[in-house]
């Protein structure tokens, strides 16, 4: 089954090295008092989420959804780890923290709320992978990686005892950069308080792909789609407004960009996304062996 940002919004209606050298020289100018409120903004998306999603679904609906009484109940532990990273960013921020935003979320069951846990999670881990390189403070890099790996937990948990689906993609987890993680995140915010401070980010166009025909929306042809998965990112041409894409296993994240040189693929030349794609893959299945581009 593979899902895009696109197909997870329509529930109410998203070869070379990630880290390309135009995001890292961006990324230089960025401080850590910008990343830990961007971190923060992610964390108040996240604690929105399960809080509201809690409140709405009780132990009865969870289980009319066929889940047994320990799912929401770890879900509750969950929701209580993001309201503590909020409170350890927050506090570590003092008067500069971003507040909350208000949101929308495409769930309409604890089944829907469970199948976007698992794609928030993972963009949560590929957020803190992709900032990591950015980070400054050594404290603040151990308090972040220790957020990233229970954020990983949490989407292990859930994709596999919870969704019955593979626990990993494949070998290594895909960092993503600032404004491809603010696209995807932006989707869910309707509103922010006017006193927050200004991320540095933009949200780009919106990016859908249909796995079934190749088509695109979003892009068009002359451009190329990005295709981000562990630490490598390849792109194929759009032509007739469809791209050839290899079969992933997992998740992997589609931008859309004018530059064919999957080394240089970075902020100043995506067009559009992310959407994200997920190919849930057999238990007895082998992880492709992965290639690298340095």
């Amino acid at each position: 089954m593979r899902f895009s940002t696109s197909t997870v919004l329509a529930l109410v209606s998203a070869c070379g090295v990630l880290a390309s050298p135009i995001e890292k020289r961006q990324a230089a100018a960025i401080d850590d008092t910008t990343i830990l409120n961007y971190a923060l903004t992610l964390e108040h998306l996240e604690n929105a989420f399960y809080k509201g999603a809690l409140e709405q679904f009780d132990a009865a609906a969870f289980a009319s959804a066929g889940f047994p009484p320990w799912v929401r109940e770890r879900f509750a532990q969950i929701s209580e780890h993001e309201s503590s990273h909020v409170a350890l960013l927050a506090g570590a921020l003092g008067d500069v923290a971003v507040q909350p935003c208000t949101y929308k979320f495409p769930y309409t069951d604890p089944k829907s709320f469970a199948a976007l846990s698992a794609i928030l999670e993972n963009v949560g881990v590929s957020a803190y992978l992709g900032a990591a390189a950015s980070i400054m403070d050594k404290e603040y890099l151990t308090v972040a990686g220790s957020i990233l790996t229970t954020e990983s937990r949490h989407q292990a948990w859930v994709s596999s005892a919870v969704n019955k689906n593979e626990g990993w993609s494949g070998p290594y987890d895909t960092p993503v950069g600032f404004n491809v993680v603010y696209s995807a995140a932006a989707a869910f915010i309707t509103g922010c308080p006017s006193t927050n401070t200004a991320l540095p980010f933009k949200a780009f166009p919106a990016l859908t792909y249909d796995a079934a025909t190749g088509a695109v929306t979003g892009a068009s042809d002359g451009q190329y789609i990005a295709l981000y998965q562990g630490l490598n990112v390849a792109t194929y041409p759009i032509q007739g407004g469809k791209v050839m894409l290899p079969t992933t296993q997992g998740t992997a994240y589609l931008t859309a960009t004018s530059e064919k040189n999957a080394t240089l693929v970075g902020d100043a030349n995506i067009v559009a996304g992310p959407a994200i794609v997920i190919n849930h893959f057999k238990a007895e299945a082998s992880n492709p062996a992965p290639s690298f581009a340095y």
